[in-house]
């Protein structure tokens, strides 16, 4: 790993963990944008597998220490990593629409399996789990109280994502770096 890889990842992680906190202290835990996970896709665009996925892990990790560990940090944790390292395997230039909706949809895969993990522990049915993880990016389940939230969420995440990484292009900052 070089410099510029870990002076990427930091600057990454400490974009998702303070834009966390600036939602999480502005809106508290009303959900629109999901900073970690958008810091993990641009990391792993601009600066690799290796990135994405350091970024993610910490991003959450961080994040959720300044407000409150739970059984959801490894969880988001891990789904964030593991997303913010395939957006490493990209190669090559990408349309800003192929960008938007790679991000729309890797924000909606972190939505459900998120979710379904958290609602399998407390459902103890893997089928009522998944259809709360579905329905509830729509209508309010288990507690919630928000209508739509996640596909605001995907469509906020993925906007941002997309404007980030096509700025980054024209800066010419998206060159892959090997560790």
């Amino acid at each position: 790993m070089n410099a510029r890889t870990i002076a990427l990842t930091s600057i990454f992680t400490a974009l998702g963990v303070t834009l966390r906190l600036l939602k999480h202290a502005l809106a508290g835990t009303i959900q629109f944008m999901n900073a970690p996970l958008f810091s993990a896709m641009v990391a792993g665009y601009v600066a690799g597998p290796f990135s994405g996925a350091l970024t993610g892990v910490l991003s959450f990790t961080l994040s959720d220490a300044l407000i409150m560990l739970g059984p959801w940090t490894p969880i988001n944790a891990m789904l964030a990593g593991i997303i913010g390292a395939s957006w490493g395997l990209l190669k090559g230039e990408y349309r800003n629409s192929t960008i938007f909706i790679s991000a729309f949809f890797s924000e909606f895969l972190y939505d459900i399996l998120s979710s379904f993990a958290l609602y399998a522990v407390f459902l103890k049915d893997p089928l009522i789990a998944l259809v709360y993880s579905l329905v509830g990016l729509y209508m309010p389940v288990m507690g919630g109280y928000l209508i739509a939230v996640g596909p605001i969420t995907e469509f906020v995440t993925a906007g941002l994502t997309t404007l980030v990484v096509n700025r980054l292009k024209k800066l010419g900052v998206t060159g892959r770096v090997v560790p």
